[in-house]
């Protein structure tokens, strides 16, 4: 069931005409070569399943090895610290709303997204599924390209990609897993992102029954030649993120970083009091 919180932002926001889902089209950008792993990061223990479509749990064997990514230029995210409990890819929409009909008009009111475990596919974990780093830093790209956005799409011309205001996610509190070509077993679906009435940024990943009710600590411009998405907006920041001390988080989650996004940014406001949606993907560091 959709949490009440998110009903009533999502029904605070404008209503849209209800339509088919759109296709990706266009290739994917190749990702730049500025993005590095962070040397000056020590490897973090990651909990994580032994198979791409296994289930994340507490129980499950730590791995190390995976490390932090850096944009390889200009102002970083502060370094990690805590132990690593997921990598997932998220999919979905940035929302913004058009005070006025201009370029520099639009406000971001949040995302929303359908996260996936990835964790076993980190180069360095350890396990038979992982990646090389060329294929781990092109994913979220490959994710938003090749695959159908994972909520209710109900856009009409002027936000094509707008989704249900009243009930985005799919119906039963719980998402299908994501089959992708050349992936020997599908994504686990481990949770969602949204924001909540106040505006909020919620991370419940039901998969492994914790939530982080956050607040932006830190942010920085996602490389220069990042993946600029479906509407050829460009990627959005790269950002950390921490716990709000609200008291809504629960499982030991503290702390998120958002890396490796791509799409996203906002489009021009061409009228006024007016929603945008623009498609995004992005992987996401949880920690303890």
């Amino acid at each position: 069931m959709l949490p009440q919180t998110l009903f009533v932002l999502a029904s605070a926001l404008s209503a849209v005409t209800a339509g088919p889902v759109r296709k990706r089209c266009g290739g994917k950008p190749n990702v730049s070569s500025s993005t590095v792993l962070e040397a000056s990061t020590p490897a973090s223990t990651v909990v994580s399943a032994t198979s791409a479509s296994a289930s994340s749990s507490a129980s499950a064997a730590p791995i190390t090895g995976p490390r932090l990514p850096s944009t390889g230029a200009g102002t970083q995210l502060p370094a990690a610290s805590g132990q690593l409990q997921h990598i997932v890819v998220g999919h979905g929409i940035q929302n913004y709303t058009c005070a006025r009909a201009d370029s520099a008009a639009s406000s971001s009111t949040g995302a929303l997204a359908v996260l996936y475990d990835i964790t076993a596919l980190a180069p360095g974990g350890g396990g038979a599924a992982s990646m090389s780093e060329a294929a781990w830093a092109a994913l979220a790209g490959d994710v938003l390209h090749g695959t159908a956005i994972p909520l209710n799409i109900v856009g009409n011309a002027l936000t094509p990609y707008a989704a249900d205001v009243a009930a985005p996610f799919a119906a039963g509190g719980r998402d299908a897993d994501l089959a992708m070509a050349g992936l020997a077993a599908p994504l686990k679906a481990l949770g969602r992102h949204y924001f909540d009435a106040a505006g909020v940024p919620t991370f419940d990943l039901y998969g492994a029954d914790q939530m982080l009710v956050a607040k932006k600590l830190n942010d920085t411009a996602a490389p220069a030649g990042a993946d600029r998405g479906i509407l050829d907006t460009g990627a959005v920041a790269w950002l950390r993120l921490g716990d709000n001390g609200a008291g809504g988080s629960r499982g030991g989650l503290s702390t998120v970083y958002r890396v490796y996004t791509s799409g996203g940014a906002s489009i021009a406001c061409t009228e006024a009091n007016t929603t945008i949606s623009v498609p995004y993907t992005a992987q996401y560091w949880f920690y303890s």
